[in-house]
């Protein structure tokens, strides 16, 4: 299943973040399909796909003193919509 994650952090945290994104590795059950940094915004988002909880725990967890990671199932918008009409 695709999942959109955005990882909010205080600026006092920066140096911490960069330091760790540089040694990450996404781990094999994860497919990464996007990553973007909200300039500015000490935000970022990735998009991807992972098939269990244990998976998306082995990205947030790097990160869980510096910030707070949000996560949400995502869908094609053509898909939701054929979904949709099938209720």
């Amino acid at each position: 299943m695709k999942f959109i994650l955005w990882f909010e952090w205080n600026p006092e945290n920066t140096s911490k973040i960069l330091k760790i994104w540089k040694e990450f590795k996404y781990p094999e059950e994860v497919k990464l399909i996007d990553r973007y940094l909200m300039l500015g915004r000490h935000i970022s988002v990735a998009i991807f796909d992972a098939q269990s909880e244990e998976a998306i725990l082995k990205i947030t967890y790097p990160f869980k003193d510096l910030g707070i990671p949000h996560i949400v199932p995502a869908l094609q918008f053509e898909e939701a919509l054929e979904m949709m009409d099938k209720m």
